[in-house]
């Protein structure tokens, strides 16, 4: 029965290409069951922060999306959060929870749309993204890049905005997602931030071997006594010892690699030192390498693998280290994505 259903809404999509093209390519994606745009664009999310799922080969896939209550018309930018592995997964969007929540108290001022996708399990349980690790024994086959792609399409749509203004940022396991998104898909972000996240050390083949190949503006905050995303390279979060996640390398070698993809090898950064909270471990270093698509790059010194943040305050443990409370992560991302508006 169901090729006759098939065959019949092919004929129909035929006769209506030229007529109604919209409701031609509906009817052919929609008989076969596969995950395709929608005819028409979907309309705005709600104020404040919902649930909402995409279906992505086969897949649903979970994301919440958080809509400023003063935004009238359209956002400035849609900013997507990625959490990091083994752990909260979309909880770090509730107001409090982590820092990366605190996206969205600068979207209520700035005016943009903060979306926190979802990962999906690991072998061992924990939610987490696929991204450029070959060697990580606990990942999965999980279709992550086109998850996101198909992510950030929906939500421009509902806001009608270009990539122009689509940025991405992730902690740990989502800043290495970061990466490896930019890498695969810079036609999609207009740039992106990493708290705690290294290049892979082992890459699959693809974009994540061959590296940045269309320069993307990056900012990377990254601790010098972080363990888990080890700073001077090494196994990630070798809890059990075996390195069972794979490797990284260093956290200025994953600098290195950015630079020369973005044009700034030999390039003098600008250097500020910012220490406010003199007993978090240590002074935040930004480095600023200027250009045509520029890098900036913060060395937190005495700082762990927790996400930088003023507001939402976790305290030192063995497994994380020293937070470092100089700077606010969320506020340093958008400060950079805001630059590249136009």
């Amino acid at each position: 029965m169901l090729p006759l259903i098939t065959q019949g809404c092919r004929r129909l999509a035929r006769l209506a290409a030229a007529v109604l093209p919209t409701l031609a390519v509906g009817c052919a994606n929609g008989a076969n069951g596969a995950a395709t745009a929608p005819t028409t664009p979907p309309a705005p999310y709600p104020v404040g922060l919902s649930d909402h799922s995409l279906t992505v080969a086969g897949v649903a896939r979970q994301y919440r999306v958080h809509v400023p209550t003063a935004l009238a018309g359209a956002p400035r930018a849609i900013v997507l959060v990625l959490h990091g592995g083994g752990g909260a997964g979309l909880d770090v969007a509730n107001t409090g929870a982590h820092p990366l929540s605190v996206f969205r108290t600068v979207a209520d001022r700035e005016r943009f749309v903060v979306v926190y996708p979802g990962g999906l399990p690991a072998t061992d349980g924990n939610v987490g993204w696929v991204d450029c690790r070959r060697d990580n024994r606990n990942g999965t086959t999980a279709d992550d890049e086109g998850f996101l792609a198909a992510l950030i399409e929906r939500v421009r749509a509902a806001y009608n905005l270009s990539a122009s203004a689509v940025f991405m940022a992730g902690g740990s396991n989502g800043a290495m997602m970061t990466h490896a998104f930019a890498m695969a898909r810079p036609d999609l972000v207009a740039g992106v931030a990493t708290s705690s996240g290294s290049l892979a050390a082992d890459p699959l083949p693809g974009a994540c071997s061959a590296g940045a190949t269309v320069p993307v503006p990056i900012v990377m905050v990254h601790g010098t006594a972080d363990t888990q995303m080890p700073y001077a390279g090494g196994c990630v979060a070798d809890l059990g010892g075996g390195c069972n996640r794979g490797r990284v390398v260093s956290a200025e070698a994953t600098r290195d690699r950015w630079l020369r993809a973005n044009g700034l090898i030999g390039v003098q950064p600008t250097v500020q030192v910012i220490d406010p909270v003199p007993n978090d471990g240590g002074p935040a270093n930004r480095f600023d390498y200027a250009g045509p698509v520029p890098v900036q790059w913060w060395r937190l010194d005495g700082a762990g693998h927790t996400v930088a943040s003023r507001s939402v305050l976790v305290a030192p443990n063995t497994l994380s280290g020293i937070q470092s409370r100089d700077i606010e992560f969320a506020e340093v991302a958008w400060a950079f994505f805001a630059a590249r508006l136009r």
